[in-house]
């Protein structure tokens, strides 16, 4: 059961990336560099009943990925909370997007898209926190110094493109390809996708090993 759960941490950002890519190919005119993941979803677009199922259906493998994890990590001495902002990122960032999409054109015109916005914005939080608390949530096992070292890179990188991505925003006119919005928010979630994913393999590494002893 757990490997399962650890799995979905795996299978969640490769199907979110591909569901991407395959929307936007199937969007006249869309571009991933100009135009955000959200706007796939907005009001009125051909794909938005297709991005929100995939928006939603992310969503959950990320937040059960993150019950996962906070079990895994959950010790007596430690109050942890990584697999907490895991699971937070999977319920804001992807289920909220789903539930509230954007109004036309990426606009935040409606109480729905300006939920979506907030969520967004908590989730996107939750996910640049996520490697920092790996890390002290971590701390004394020796079994995870790998991984807190690319945790900790990860933060940092995390920080650095989420400056990029403010840059893009405060420049940008939604339904305007003016700042490459898209390629950071892009770079942004593959990163944090990323870390995502190479924690579920370093987990499923330590579940091999462990079945392998018994």
């Amino acid at each position: 059961m757990r490997r399962a759960v650890y799995l979905l941490g795996v299978v969640a950002p490769v199907y979110f990336a591909l569901g991407v890519f395959i929307l936007g190919a199937s969007s006249p005119g869309y571009s991933h560099i100009y135009q955000t993941i959200s706007e796939l979803g907005e009001r009125g677009s051909p794909t938005a009943r297709e991005a929100a199922l995939l928006f939603i259906s992310t969503g959950i493998m990320v937040t059960v990925f993150g019950y996962g994890l906070h079990s895994a990590l959950r010790r007596p001495s430690r109050r942890v909370w990584c697999g907490v902002l895991v699971m937070l990122y999977g319920l804001l960032d992807f289920i909220g997007s789903g539930l509230f999409p954007v109004g036309s054109g990426g606009r935040a015109d409606t109480p729905a898209s300006a939920v979506h916005v907030y969520a967004t914005v908590v989730g996107e939080l939750a996910a640049l926190a996520m490697p920092a608390w790996f890390t002290r949530d971590t701390e004394g096992q020796p079994q995870w110094e790998g991984h807190r070292g690319l945790s900790r890179n990860t933060f940092y990188a995390g920080i650095l493109l989420s400056g990029f991505l403010l840059y893009c925003i405060a420049g940008h006119t939604p339904g305007v390809a003016d700042t490459p919005i898209g390629l950071a928010q892009r770079l942004l979630v593959g990163l944090f996708l990323g870390w995502i994913t190479a924690t579920a393999l370093r987990l499923l590494a330590r579940e091999q090993a462990m079945g392998n002893n018994c």
